[in-house]
């Protein structure tokens, strides 16, 4: 009988080399990580230690916070109730959770570059903007590409045109640049406004949230009581108006009586009648356009939102960033993960085992 022994180490070599995913064991897991934990451990450890030291190169920064809480009167039952309840005239369009969006329009990023600030060393500056380019440093790399791009300057056309903003890119990079600074947040539940800035220097990070505190307050005080205003200043003209026909009824009125004392004709007496019926319907349109008029400035006062401040406006005196704990867990978080797909696709060679393993079950 003859036998063929040499195949049975063949077969016992193509076994242990097919790798079935599906057939992975947690003692597989546990025997795996036993092998590697100690090299995962530390460059997890190591990672840490460089985040950390990584951290110390980034510029501090302070942040500076404020909380207002808007109230709109008996009208307004809370302060997201603005679809149910009547608000009266202007208001029903505006809601809380828009305010954010108020302080991310470029208006606004303009209105904080023109802000006078000072820094923590009493240092004036006329603008925010020139805070800003003092703050500027030149980047590594940045002499490596600055003569190419000086040498043939682009130049920029603006639109002049009302109502259009039209920027160049390094105005449009300063808007941007201020309107970063700043992050607003509206409570679903209770209507508090929180608006923190967090700049470089803790002075600058407290005068840049009052300033925005003022815009939005302003912003929303006059989108409110607009219309009121505009029915105010309509109501007044026609106050003055009708101020000058009463005057003027009055004076010819007086001045016909002055002329025609003595005499008794029914001409006359219906001339008088007629001029004191012109008397009487300016005074009666004067009297009751000046009671409109003093209501109209009633509406405007009860239009405008009253912001109670919860929390004023503090100068930082720690850094909110960079949190080295957190930067530290993030780079070793990362150094692990990438030490673990190393491990797992160069040194045992997972996917070419699996993908092996698959031709030869085929």
């Amino acid at each position: 009988m003859i036998s063929h022994p040499e195949k049975k180490p063949e077969v016992a070599n193509i076994t242990e080399r097919s790798f079935d995913a599906s057939e992975i064991r947690f003692t597989d897991i546990i025997l795996f990580l036993g092998k590697y934990i100690k090299l995962l451990i530390i460059v997890a450890v190591v990672s840490v230690i460089i985040g950390i030291a990584y951290s110390f190169t980034l510029t501090k920064k302070y942040e500076a916070k404020v909380s207002l809480l808007p109230e709109y009167g008996a009208s307004r039952r809370s302060s997201f109730s603005l679809l149910g309840a009547g608000l009266g005239e202007g208001a029903e369009k505006l809601q809380p959770d828009l305010y954010p969006n108020i302080m991310q329009s470029s208006p606004f990023g303009e209105f904080l570059l023109k802000q006078p600030v000072v820094d923590q060393t009493n240092k004036p500056y006329k603008t925010l903007l020139d805070f800003m380019r003092a703050q500027q440093k030149p980047g590594l790399f940045s002499g490596l590409f600055s003569s190419s791009s000086s040498d043939a300057p682009k130049k920029e056309i603006k639109l002049n045109k009302d109502g259009i903003l039209s920027y160049s890119l390094q105005e449009q990079s300063n808007v941007i640049g201020a309107i970063s600074m700043l992050s607003a947040e509206v409570d679903p539940k209770s209507g508090v406004i929180d608006i923190s800035a967090e700049t470089v220097d803790p002075f600058v990070s407290a005068i840049v949230v009052e300033a925005a505190q003022k815009y939005l307050i302003d912003y929303v005080e006059d989108y409110r009581s607009s219309k009121a205003s505009q029915r105010e200043g309509l109501l007044a003209d026609r106050v003055k108006e009708a101020k000058t026909r009463l005057r003027s009824a009055e004076y010819a009125l007086q001045s016909y009586r002055d002329q025609n004392r003595n005499i008794f004709s029914n001409t006359a007496k219906i001339e008088e009648q007629r001029l004191q019926a012109e008397y009487v319907l300016s005074e009666s349109l004067y009297s009751d356009l000046v009671r409109r008029y003093e209501q109209a400035k009633v509406n405007v006062k009860e239009e405008r939102p009253v912001f109670k401040v919860l929390e004023p406006v503090k100068v930082p005196l720690a850094k909110s960033s960079p949190k080295r704990l957190r930067i530290g867990l993030i780079w070793g978080f990362l150094g692990g993960f990438f030490t673990l797909l190393y491990i797992l696709l160069v040194k045992e060679q997972v996917i070419q085992k699996i993908v092996s393993g698959a031709n030869e079950q085929q």
